[in-house]
Order: structure tokens, then sequence, then C-alpha cells
């Protein structure tokens, strides 16, 4: 069992690597993944150089840590929906609710959706490779969400490769939209056009 000292200082450690990853998704918020540099980092985040690398050997790995934390917080808002609870919601609000829940963090975080919106002008093929593998979980995520809908009849038999890949496409675009837009739809309003759009044509009638 820890000590109390052995948890004060994993707590603290836990908060300086938190104040590094603030600090990086700042930078590459700003400056892009191929101009942020290490000096910018350290600067912003007010540490010393060796203390930054106590945490991450370079860029990437803080890029990557970042990345890492993304997915773990979305995956966290995307659970299996209940159909044998009698208290629950009817599937389809469940499912309008994880959409609401993801977008609202997504959007919440603005930094963290610039970067996530930087892969297709990445100039560096580091970042746009990264980026391609977060995609590509996102991508996986949402197949198996589909793949369970069409096990409980939520969703119509379909090619969820393909309609994984139309969908995740959408939640891009719009994402793009309300960060960049002036004056940007309200989330709910959102989610009701993408269910609209994009889960309609799936969706069990």
């Amino acid at each position: 069992m820890a000590t109390v000292e052995e948890d004060r200082a994993a707590n603290a450690r836990a908060e300086r690597r938190a104040q590094i990853l603030d600090a990086a998704k700042e930078v590459f918020a700003e400056a892009g993944y191929h101009e942020a540099s290490i000096n910018a980092i350290i600067e912003r985040a007010g540490i010393a150089r060796g203390t930054f690398y106590l945490y991450f050997q370079g860029k990437a790995g803080v890029f990557d840590a970042l990345l890492d934390q993304a997915m773990a917080e979305l995956r966290a808002r995307i659970t299996r929906i209940e159909i044998d609870n009698p208290t629950a919601p009817p599937p389809q609000v469940q499912l309008r609710e994880q959409l609401v829940r993801v977008l609202d963090y997504v959007l919440g975080d603005r930094q963290l959706a610039v970067i996530l919106l930087s892969g297709a002008k990445a100039p560096e093929a580091e970042a746009a490779t990264r980026l391609a593998a977060f995609f590509g979980e996102v991508h996986a995520v949402i197949k198996l969400a589909l793949d369970n809908g069409i096990a409980i009849k939520l969703v119509r038999p379909c090619n969820t490769r393909v309609v994984a890949a139309g969908m995740l496409g959408t939640v891009r675009g719009l994402i793009e939209y309300l960060v960049t837009d002036d004056q940007p739809a309200p989330v709910e309003e959102t989610v009701n056009e993408l269910i609209a759009v994009a889960l309609r044509g799936v969706l069990v009638s």
C-alpha cells in the first residue's frame, strides 16, 4: 500500500505531466506540428528542459500523448446501448446523448479540435501519419458501434466499414464547421441534423 508521501509524489508527477500536455496543446494548436518546438513547449509550461525529458522523449512523444488522451476521453463518452434495462431511455435517445457528449467534449476544447483538423494540411508526414492513425481508431470505434447496432436491430444490415468511413467524414466536416464558423449552430441542433443526415439512413425505421 502506497504511503502518503508516495501518493503526494505520484500526484505531483501527474500534475506536472498534465501541465506539459496543456502547454503542448496550446503550442501545437497555435503553431502547427511542424513549427512547434520543444523550446516553445518548455517556455509555455514554465519548466526546465530536463523536466520535460523526464516525461517525454521529444515532440512526437508529447503529440502522441495528446492523441492518446483524446481517444481515452472519446471512448469514455461512448458506451454500449442498453436494451435489456427497462429503466434505460430508448436506444435512439441513448445514441443521441452519446453524440452530444462526444461533440461537447471536442468542441469544448477548441485547441484539441484545431489539432485534430490539422491532419489534412499537415506539412510534416510524421504528424499526418499520427493523426491518420488516430482517426483510424475512431473509424474502428464507429464501426464497432454500427456492428452492435445491427446486433440489437437498431441499425439495418449494411457494410459497416464503408458506412463508418462516411460517418467519420461527416463528423470531421461538422467539427470544422463548428470550430471555424462565426455563428455555428448549437451542438444539440447539430446532433439532430447529424442524426437526420448520417444516421437515419442506417437506423431501422
